[in-house]
């Protein structure tokens, strides 16, 4: 059971009028972030009696970031839950630590997804820890990845990121070993479109182009995903291509911070976007 389906499954058994988030977590496990996210919004405009439970007000805030990137609402929804009272400590804090990181703060984001790992160590939430660190270039980072894949060797994520890891350090041969492992064991949409992530900040992008397409593929459904191939195909300098996958995050996703950040740097290339 996964960290959402457990919260979903505690949340439909603590509150029966919750029965209609079900159909949410189906939504959110195959990338469909908007739909899900309208979904939840109509769950709470039809039962008013859900605007009193802290623990809707998390998962809300982890939808806002998924569609939206704006860890500025995220913040309020979060303070609202911690108002309210709360049963999902680590979940609380790991929201709280990726609206952080968005805003800039990651010192103070990664003493929140420190928490999240002491009030559960489920792999779930010390992956979460583990790529912040990587992503802040923390040296800490090879040590938990390595403390994830003693306790599940095919753990996708672990593999991936002990690559990328061990290609910061210069061990070209480490890197070579763990990224095809990650590419043997990336079965899901998702799993494709984190490859795409790692590749992009390596700045290889045309690799992390065709892993995005490959996701998008695979059924990965969050329309921001055209948003990233734009940013790579600017990277590499091809700005028709760019325009035409801004084009398309714009036209589905305006209001996403990162969507719209990648369109202003396409109007700024020459030429109009």
């Amino acid at each position: 059971m996964t960290i959402l389906q457990r919260i979903f499954s505690r949340l439909l058994s603590d509150l029966p009028q919750a029965n209609s988030f079900q159909d949410v977590l189906p939504l959110i496990e195959k990338g469909a972030f908007d739909e899900a996210y309208r979904v939840f919004c109509e769950v709470i405009d039809n039962d008013p009696r859900l605007s009193k439970v802290g623990d809707v007000y998390i998962m809300w805030a982890d939808l806002e970031l998924q569609v939206n990137c704006n860890a500025r609402k995220t913040l309020e929804l979060l303070d609202k839950a911690q108002e309210m009272g709360y049963s999902q400590i680590a979940y609380y804090y790991a929201e709280r630590a990726q609206a952080l990181w968005i805003t800039g703060e990651h010192q103070m984001a990664l003493q929140f997804y420190e928490k999240s790992v002491a009030a559960d160590s489920s792999l779930y939430y010390l992956s979460d820890y583990a790529r912040a660190l990587s992503c802040n270039n923390d040296k800490r980072a090879m040590t938990v990845w390595q403390q994830v894949l003693e306790r599940d060797p095919k753990n996708f994520l672990a593999n991936a990121y002990i690559g990328w890891e061990a290609a910061k350090a210069g061990d070209k041969d480490k890197a070579l070993l763990m990224s095809k492992k990650a590419e043997e064991l990336a079965s899901s949409a998702r799993d494709f479109f984190e490859l795409g992530h790692l590749y992009q900040v390596s700045e290889e992008f045309q690799s992390a182009i065709n892993k995005y397409l490959e996701a998008n593929k695979l059924g990965y459904q969050d329309q921001g995903l055209n948003a990233y191939i734009a940013d790579c195909y600017l990277s590499l300098g091809d700005e028709n291509q760019a325009r035409k996958y801004a084009k398309l995050a714009m036209s589905s996703k305006p209001d996403n911070y990162y969507v719209k950040h990648v369109w202003e740097k396409c109007q700024s290339c020459d030429g109009a976007c």
